[in-house]
Formats: structure tokens, C-alpha cells, sequence
């Protein structure tokens, strides 16, 4: 239905963000259409007004909620002066939105390739300087007299690389000198509001060159469509999680000589308690028989690669205590998910993650689910495990190195 003009309701594709900044908690908003182009700083005022634009009150209703909250009488007008300024920013869905939405979502769509995002501010632009950086982060090759084991499946994380580089070089050493024909490369998709799947058939380029995708894979999955893929590859637009990756594959195999499989998952917690593993779900079973066909494939030698973190626990994540006060069960929950996926038990690592209701913020959890449901049980170990706990914020997040 429809929100009335007078009835205004913020937009659901914002990414909201409390911090500290002066010794005042704000909301950081960033819009991820790139319809607001900077990041908006909004106080817990400002913020308190948006939780009530939901398109069910009008200017009025939440004037007098907004009073009762505040326990004093609110000037005449303060409300709907918020609400105008706030549509003046552009962070309502109303007829203005929608218009511009369509055109960013239109132009997207009619693209081929996907430029790289975070080249310059997470990773460095240069060409030269980005080969050098990883070398190093890689370390000297080792012997490789003996003959090397490709492996199957490669778990690496996507947290920034200022926090921590050893993990990703603990996972991608085990490629070096492997040859594949095609990498089906998943990840979080941060942004994804419709659907749980979303593929593309972009190209991904990054300073190293562009690497093309298999189209007749991407098709297949599209193909599959029971609600659960999304009807757009937008998420792809700005998401680190597959391009920390990718600059990884393309100095180590080669930027064209390998096809790309680009997908991104969001969010399956919806299934956690009323299944005992993924693959029960009948709306994703299409999607997941159609993977499993690629990456089983006997003409083709594939590589998965899984770019997700772990944990995220602590203020930042809506948790009421600092993350140093979890982090013992953290880890306790991050072993038993590891373990799970290492014995390849796909209902134990399923009923790890139901047992606690989701309380972890595990974010890989729909990409390894997905996974493990669409691939031969593979031996694995865990190469590094991490925590990065950010004591400022009282946060922390976990990853780690699986293959």
C-alpha cells in the first residue's frame, strides 16, 4: 500500500550507524543508492523522529508521541519543520525518491561492468603498488617442488584490510601456483533488501584488469527465480566483500584467465527455527541444485571462494553490553561453527546457529549455508582465526581463514 504525502515514511534502504563523535552519540546514515552522496550525521533527536516515520502516522501523531517521549510541551511546528527538512535530504520515500531510484537502479542494470569501488581508499589505486602491497602481504612463495593439491573451497574474510592482512594471506597462499578454469566467488551482500540471492552478469574489474563472467552460469541462476533473487544486481554496486577478493585471485591466477561467478547472500535467518538445514527450504532448492550443477560440473575446474566474517558483537551491533563482555561465548560460538563446517555437518552448523537465534551477527552464515548445501563435502581445516576488537567503540568483529 501506498504511504499518503501525509503520512511520510522514511526509506528502508538507508544503512544507519550509531557512533561517538565529541562525546555525543549521533547516527551516521549513508545511503548506498548514492541518492544522498555523503554520509549524514543525524542526532539521537533527529534519530528519534525517523524511528517514527513509518507511514502509518501523520505529522500530528507523532508530534504528540514525540512529546510524551520527551516529557515536555514541543513548540508548534517542530515536528513537521523536522519532517520537511528531513524530506529536503532526501531520506523519505516519497514521489522523488521513487523517480530517482528507478533512474540509478536503470542505470546500473545497463552496465557491463562493475568498476572497482574500493580501489584508492582501501586498497591502493596504483597498478605496481597494489602487486608490490600483496606480494607482501603474501609473503615469499614456498617450496612448490612437490606437487600442489588445488584446493576446492577457500573461506576468506572481508574486514578492512588496516585491521588485519595475515588472515587474507593465510587463505590465498594455498592457490599460489594453481590454475582454474572459473571461481564461483560469494560473499555478504551488506545491502540486500530484496530477495536472499543476488548474482551478475558484470564483468569485475579491479587496477589488475578485468576478469569476465561465465553469463551462461549467471543466466542459470536467474533462471531459478522463486523470490529469492533479487530483481536487480544493484547490491554489487559499492560491496567490498567480493572485490577484497577478487584483486586476490586476479594477482594470483591471472585477471583473464579465469571466469568470474559473482554472487551475493543475504540474509536466511528468517528459516533458522522452523528448518533444520537450508537445503529443507523449498524456495531456495531451485537456486541451490542450479549452483550445485556449476560448481560440479566435470568439464569445467571451478574454485569456491566464500568472502565473509564471522561475530559481530558489542554496542555498534545492538548488543547492551561492550563486545569484551561476549567475547568468551563469541568464540565458543565462532569453534562450533567452524568445527561444523570442517566435519561438513550441514545440520549441526545450521543448529549452532538456531540455538542462538541469531544473537552472533554472523554475517557469513547464509554464504556458508549455501555452500555447503551446493558442494561435495570437502576436507577442510581453519587456517587463522581473529578477533578484532575495537575497544572505542566496544565492538568486535571475527573472521577467519578455512580451506
Amino acid at each position: 500500500m501506498e504511504e499518503s504525502p501525509l503520512k511520510p515514511k522514511v526509506r528502508t534502504d538507508l544503512t544507519v550507524n550509531p557512533i561517538e563523535q565529541d562525546g555525543q552519540r549521533i547516527l551516521l546514515i549513508e545511503d548506498p543508492l548514492g541518492i544522498i552522496a555523503e554520509p549524514l550525521a543525524v542526532t539521537e533527536v533527529g534519530g528519534l523522529i525517523l524511528s517514527l516515520l513509518d507511514g502509518e502516522r501523520t505529522a500530528e501523531d507523532i508530534e504528540g508521541y514525540f512529546g510524551e517521549v520527551v516529557r515536555g510541551e514541543v513548540p508548534t511546528g517542530f515536528v513537521a519543520e523536522q519532517i520537511q527538512q528531513i524530506a529536503s535530504l532526501g531520506l523519505l520515500e516519497d514521489e522523488d525518491y521513487h523517480l530517482k531510484r528507478e533512474e540509478v537502479l536503470g542505470t546500473y542494470k545497463a552496465s557491463t561492468s562493475r568498476p572497482p569501488s574500493h580501489a584508492g581508499s582501501a586498497y591502493v589505486e596504483d597498478r605496481d603498488l597494489l602487486t608490490s602491497w600483496m606480494e607482501e602481504i603474501l609473503g615469499p612463495s614456498e617450496d612448490t617442488s612437490q606437487s600442489i593439491t588445488a584446493p576446492r573451497i577457500l573461506v576468506a574474510p572481508h574486514i578492512d584490510f588496516r585491521v588485519n592482512t595475515h588472515t587474507y594471506a593465510s587463505a590465498y597462499k594455498r592457490i599460489r601456483g594453481c590454475e582454474y578454469d572459473r571461481v564461483v566467488l560469494m560473499g555478504t551482500g551488506h545491502s540486500i533488501l530484496e530477495g536472499v540471492y543476488s548474482p551478475t552478469a558484470k564483468n569485475f574489474s579491479t587496477p589488475l584488469g578485468e576478469t569476465p563472467t561465465d553469463r551462461a552460469a549467471i543466466e542459470a541462476l536467474l533462471s531459478t527465480d522463486h523470490g529469492v533473487v533479487g530483481s536487480h544486481d544493484f547490491p554489487h554496486k559499492s560491496e567490498h566483500a567480493l572485490e577484497f577478493q577478487l584483486i586476490f585471485l586476479q594477482h594470483l591466477l591471472g585477471p583473464g584467465n579465469f571466469e568470474l561467478v559473482p554472487i551475493l547472500s543475504g540474509s536466511v535467518h528468517a528459516w533458522l527455527q522452523s528448518h533444520q538445514r537450508l537445503g529443507q527450504v523449498e524456495a531456495v532448492q531451485s537456486f541451490l541444485e542450479s549452483l550445485r550443477e556449476i560448481i560440479q560440473a566435470p568439464d569445467r575446474k571451478t574454485l569456491v571462494v566464500a568472502g565473509v566474517d564471522f561475530s559481530h558483537v558489542g554496542l555498534r551491533f545492538s548488543h547492551p553490553v561492550p563486545a569484551a563482555a561476549m567475547l568468551e561465548e563469541t568464540r565458543k560460538h565462532d569453534r562450533q561453527l567452524i568445527d561444523a563446517f570442517n566435519a561438513w555437518d550441514v545440520e549441526s552448523f545450521w543448529g549452532t546457529e538456531a540455538e542462538s537465534q541469531g544473537r552472533f551477527n554472523v554475517c557469513g552464515f547464509s554464504t556458508l549455508s549455501t555452500l555447503m548445501e551446493a558442494m561435495e563435502p570437502v576436507e577442510t581445516e581453519c587456517l587463522s582465526y581473529e578477533v578484532w576488537d575495537d575497544t572505542p567503540t566496544g565492538s568486535a568483529v571475527t573472521f577467519a581463514a578455512i580451506s
